[in-house]
């Protein structure tokens, strides 16, 4: 009976260990430190929602947490205090910043293409907007969406300096264009596309065939972030580039994850993944020197920036996508 009480004994003494081992595991799984990424709500950042809702416990070195805002300017005070580790964000906005002096770089190319110009019915075609008095709205002045328009305009043959171009929340334009107070805008997936299907304007051009593959939206990360944890930057990257594989390959399942992140219906979005298939792409990531000599091209010659930096490939870090891309 003594026997049988001192095992009895052990077997409890065996699984409190074992119980309390699995709770320092789920503690342990608790107190891996908080990565910070700020979104907004884009079809160009879907891959960070595949990494939050498909990927998340693969991470090992931090638990992601997304920051979701609905105006560039709360992006860019996030990042200029510190609270975000980096955020996806328009490519000549983050450019800009590095300009000004924002202490980070653009570590990945979260995708290519991507946009629409919807324009009002009364329009048949682009040309009809010159000599009229036409009001378009893009997200921000920094904006591939700025430069697009910039670019559809030149080339059918209508006077840039003709048109009055304001900034505009993605979310309130369809409104607005319903309501008449802006003739059109340019904005990232899936608003052009939601547009039409309410029956408010008309895709008048998508980005491939304004400029194909142009850089869209970008991962911005802070130096401190690189510097001091390249691991989790690293893990980070990679888990932002098998994301992008995912949507390519699985464009339904892709569209159903990220409604939250795209502010549309899967049907929707799905549609902008597929068809036709190079309206958005989330299969090169590499932030190369040629797409910011592109971009910043383009700025100058648009009157945006006085001249093209002589630094221009410090603004980028591509080291851990190409990590990535050889992993």
């Amino acid at each position: 009976m003594k026997r049988r009480a001192r095992l009895s004994g052990l077997l409890i003494l065996l699984v409190a260990g074992l119980v309390a081992c699995g709770g320092n595991e789920t503690t342990n799984e608790a107190d891996k430190p908080e990565v910070r990424v700020g979104r907004l709500i884009c079809g160009g950042h879907l891959s960070l929602a595949v990494v939050e809702n498909r990927y998340q416990h693969e991470l090992s070195s931090f638990r992601l947490q997304t920051v979701q805002n609905h105006d560039w300017n709360d992006v860019v005070a996030d990042m200029r205090s510190g609270r975000l580790v980096g955020t996806f964000i328009l490519s000549p906005l983050a450019m800009q910043l590095i300009r000004e002096g924002l202490p980070a770089k653009i570590v990945l190319m979260a995708d290519r293409n991507g946009n629409g110009f919807v324009l009002s019915k009364k329009f048949r075609r682009i040309e009809d907007l010159i000599g009229r008095k036409v009001i378009i709205a893009v997200p921000h002045r920094f904006s591939q969406h700025h430069v697009l328009l910039y670019l559809a305009l030149k080339q059918h043959g209508v006077p840039y300096k003709d048109i009055k171009v304001i900034g505009m929340p993605p979310r309130d334009m369809i409104n607005s264009l319903q309501r008449g107070e802006i003739d059109g805008f340019v904005v990232g997936e899936p608003e052009g596309n939601k547009s039409v299907s309410l029956g408010v304007g008309w895709m008048a051009a998508i980005s491939p065939d304004i400029w194909r593959d142009h850089m869209d939206h970008v991962f911005l990360a802070s130096n401190a972030f690189i510097e001091q944890h390249p691991d989790q930057a690293q893990e980070l990257i990679s888990a932002l580039k098998k994301a992008g594989a995912y949507i390519e390959a699985h464009p339904h399942q892709a569209a159903v994850m990220g409604e939250d992140y795209t502010g549309s219906s899967a049907a929707v979005f799905e549609q902008v993944l597929t068809t036709p298939p190079d309206w958005i792409d989330y299969s090169d990531m590499v932030p190369g020197i040629g797409h910011l000599q592109a971009m910043a091209g383009l700025l100058v010659e648009m009157g945006l920036w006085p001249d093209m930096p002589s630094d221009l490939a410090s603004y980028a870090e591509p080291q851990f996508i190409l990590n990535a891309t050889a992993q």
